[in-house]
């Protein structure tokens, strides 16, 4: 199947959208680069990789476009990728719902018009509150409202009818060659913040696993999926069981140290059901943040199973996704990170 005459990219200034940008023009695999013609729509500033842009507010009604600039961009449309969304944790549910879910829904709206295929860039987390979950996901993690708002956005799909796919990505880490991303993460900044010690303990459960994507991977997988003209499927962009271990991210941050001229004492691995709630409220604001944050997502993997579902092994057979390393990718995303982002 031909390529699609034109895509239409939400979030296109966001750290997924732009990796998509840059890898649309990048030759990779002995392939020539995908080259499709993207409009690359954002809210705030434009991406700098685009090379055609136009201003859309996805809460708004027509993406806030006038009714004759709203046609010919549907008329011009033949895909669209959903990458624009609030990402931001521990937010209460009414922030994420006039982005994540109502913008979904003007999406849905679009493609109707447009009679265009969507391809939803939606979270792995969402296994935490799948019916099959071993545990129910605590009403107060830090993840909840987010995985939720992302949750009701799969189904908006589903009940439109409008063809599409869905893309679930685990926490993402830079480009797997460079380690280049256009703005730091929560990995980033959690694994810095171990790095320079600061971390009296880990707390993470007995088993789960660090599970950490490239983003070029998922990008990837995205371009491949509208070059073959795929309209239907889920696809969750994880390592599964390949994922290193606690234990094993733990010495990669520990070597990243090392290369930064510190040594670290790599903080213990302790069991959040340990912990005293009393003992945390003592801790400097910053420290118990952060060790809430690690516990409490630590949680979601456990409610997924502690491994989270993987769509690896197909994403590598269909779409020429390669086989890369999560340890190395990890240590150049914190590499990268240090030298550009610090």
């Amino acid at each position: 199947m031909s390529a699609p005459r034109t895509v239409l990219l939400t979030g296109a200034s966001g750290v997924v959208g732009r990796s998509l940008l840059r890898e649309n023009t990048s030759p990779t695999d002995g392939r020539e680069a995908a080259g499709l013609r993207i409009i690359a729509a954002s809210h705030s500033a434009p991406a700098p990789e685009a090379e055609r842009s136009v201003a859309c507010d996805v809460t708004a009604e027509r993406f806030g476009l006038d009714k004759e600039s709203y046609a010919a961009l549907a008329g011009a449309v033949d895909v669209v990728i959903h990458s624009a969304g609030l990402t931001e944790w521990g937010l209460p549910a009414e922030r994420y719902q006039p982005v994540n879910i109502d913008g979904t829904r003007r999406v849905v709206e679009f493609a109707e018009r447009a009679g265009a295929v969507v391809h939803f860039m939606s979270t792995a987390f969402v296994a935490a509150l799948a019916d099959t979950a071993p545990t129910p996901l605590g009403e107060g993690n830090v993840c909840r409202r987010y995985i939720e708002s992302k949750h009701r956005a799969e189904e908006l799909l589903r009940e439109s009818g409008v063809a599409h796919t869905v893309f679930r990505p685990t926490n993402l880490v830079g480009d797997s060659v460079t380690g280049w991303t256009s703005q730091g993460q929560i990995v980033q900044l959690m694994s810095d913040w171990i790095g320079r010690g600061r971390a009296p303990f880990v707390p993470a459960h007995a088993g789960i696993r660090m599970d950490f994507v490239p983003q070029d991977l998922l990008s990837k997988a995205v371009l491949r999926a509208i070059q073959l003209g795929d309209d239907r499927g889920e696809f969750w962009v994880t390592y599964g069981a390949e994922a290193m271990d606690v234990a094993a991210c733990l010495q990669v941050v520990g070597k990243h140290a090392a290369a930064r001229g510190r040594e670290l004492t790599v903080p213990p691995i302790v069991d959040p059901a340990s912990l005293d709630p009393a003992e945390l409220e003592r801790m400097p604001p910053m420290t118990r943040s952060y060790l809430s944050v690690l516990r409490d997502v630590s949680e979601v993997t456990v409610c997924s199973g502690g491994v989270l579902p993987t769509s690896m092994p197909e994403l590598r057979e269909r779409y020429g996704v390669p086989h890369v390393s999560d340890t190395t990718a990890y240590l150049r995303s914190l590499e990268y990170a240090t030298a550009h982002l610090s």
